[in-house]
């Protein structure tokens, strides 16, 4: 890589931050997760925080908790081709944000695969 050019990924993440937008990915059923910060960022938490997919589903709105899961399931289970769903989080000074979550299957292997998509903030 040249001086001063930055990679695909760091460009890809940029757009994405600009456009308030995340992207990530999900391993089942392991629940490792990967994402870019932006989601983190904008709850006011560390990207540390958050390993596991539970250490986002824990602040979901428990009004909107059985959505977002039956959405997760419905995909993962073929009744749905793509995973999606809004629903408010838990940000960390008390009040809710609401996100748009999009998704699919993009790898199996096996019982095991791994869900990936991308994650905006309804404003």
């Amino acid at each position: 890589m040249k001086d001063g050019i930055k990679s695909d990924r760091e460009q890809i993440e940029g757009a994405l931050d600009a456009a308030g937008m995340a992207w990530w990915s999900l391993e089942f059923p392991s629940g490792a997760l990967k994402f870019s910060p932006y989601k983190a960022k904008t709850l006011g938490y560390e990207e540390e925080n958050f390993v596991h997919f539970k250490h986002f589903t824990d602040l979901i709105h428990p009004d909107d908790k059985d959505a977002a899961m039956k959405a997760m399931t419905d995909h993962y289970t073929g009744k749905k081709n793509i995973y999606e769903v809004t629903y408010r989080i838990k940000a960390k000074d008390g009040s809710y944000k609401k996100f748009y979550d999009r998704g699919r299957i993009v790898e199996k292997y096996g019982n095991n695969f791994t869900v990936a998509g991308i994650v905006s903030e309804v404003r």
